[in-house]
Formats: structure tokens, C-alpha cells, sequence
């Protein structure tokens, strides 16, 4: 067993807020990581680009600095220092995601909205976390459906779900609130080649907190 070294960059938002970080440091905290959180001294390129210290960590993760072109201040300050495998994921929410690599470090980009970028966490970071630290593959916990989930085909959806007896109620599909997030006990991510999962299908759930 393993204990990843994990670097958090957070780029501040324009508003100030810095709830995102804290629940994606929270969040890695509670997998098994030793955390270590920055802050970006701006939102343009040059200065995040400065908080990429990957000397001393397993993986980079950054926080905000999401956007499309121009505004996408992360991408911009990663290309050059190092390689964008993928940017923008086929996943919901999340879509704006992306990873990459400096030298041999992972580096994961999630977005600033809470909700994007703890379903990017959960599908994206967490399987590096495991296989870093040994715990892969993560424990599953399998019932049946109450209730049907319908999904679109194309692209991979998150799905929080509540135990309620001996079966999972679907909460939300695509974009929760921090209410049903704080509400869930489980999540799944529906493939893109399905159309969903019909009532009283036993499926595999991963467990949101201890």
C-alpha cells in the first residue's frame, strides 16, 4: 500500500470563492492521499503554469481555470510545460475536463463548478489514486434499481443514487445539486453506448463516503 502524493492547484475565481478546492481536497483526503493545496496567484497562463511544482507529488490536480478558447487559462498554461492528452471528456457533468502529463506526472484539470468537478473526480482522478496506491479495483456495492435510469447514448453520465432498504434510488442524472450530491450515498457512471438501466437491474455502485 501506497499513500499517492497529491498537489491541488487551485485557480481562483473571479468571484474569490474557493469551495471547489476544498471539497476535491476533502474528497482526496478521505481516498487515501497526502494533499498538498496551492493557489495560482492569477488566471492567466503564465501565473498558473508557476504553481505546476510536480517535484514533489504522484499527481497534479487543478481546479478551475475552465473555459473554451481563449479563456481556457489551464490548457494554456499546461501545453507548453507539458502534454494535453485530452481535453474536453465525453462525460456529464465533466465535460470540460482534461489530462495530461508533465514528464512521467499525471495531471487532471477539472472545472470550477463544484458539481463538474466532483463527477471529473470521481470518474477521472480516483481510478489514478487507486492504481497509485494499490487499492485498485475499488470496492463495489451492487442492488437493484427502484426505479429505471435513462441515459443519453454518446457520452458517459454520472448517476447518484440513495440506499433506501435493499435497493438504489436514482437521484439525479447529469448535473446534481450540491443538495442531492450531499444527499447521495452512491454513484455509477452510465457508459455512453447504453441507453440507461431498466428497473430491478442489479448494478455497481461506488461508495461516495465512509
Amino acid at each position: 500500500m501506497r499513500r499517492p502524493r497529491l498537489r491541488i492547484v487551485d485557480i481562483p475565481a473571479s468571484s474569490g470563492h474557493t469551495i471547489t478546492a476544498r471539497l476535491i481536497s476533502e474528497n482526496a483526503g478521505a481516498a487515501g492521499a497526502s494533499v498538498i493545496c496551492t493557489e495560482a496567484t492569477g488566471r492567466d497562463g503564465a501565473s498558473i503554469a508557476r504553481a505546476f511544482d510536480t517535484g514533489a507529488c504522484d499527481v497534479l490536480v487543478t481546479v478551475g481555470g475552465r473555459g473554451v478558447g481563449r479563456t481556457d487559462a489551464t490548457i494554456a498554461a499546461l501545453a507548453p510545460c507539458g502534454e494535453v492528452a485530452a481535453h474536453g471528456i465525453a462525460l456529464q457533468p465533466g465535460r470540460t475536463a482534461a489530462v495530461g502529463r508533465i514528464e512521467k506526472i499525471p495531471v487532471i484539470a477539472l472545472p470550477g463548478a463544484p458539481d463538474q468537478a466532483l463527477a471529473a473526480w470521481w470518474a477521472l482522478a480516483l481510478t489514478v489514486l487507486d492504481r497509485l496506491s494499490g487499492l485498485w479495483p475499488r470496492e463495489r456495492v451492487t442492488l437493484p434499481l427502484a426505479r429505471k435510469i435513462a441515459s443519453s447514448v454518446g457520452i458517459a453520465e454520472i448517476v447518484l443514487l440513495e440506499q433506501i432498504k435493499d435497493v438504489w434510488m436514482p437521484l439525479a442524472v447529469g448535473d446534481p445539486s450540491l443538495e442531492t450530491i450531499a444527499r447521495a450515498d452512491v454513484w455509477l457512471a452510465v457508459s455512453g453506448g447504453a441507453e440507461g438501466f431498466a428497473a430491478g437491474t442489479a448494478v455497481d455502485t461506488y461508495i461516495l463516503r465512509n
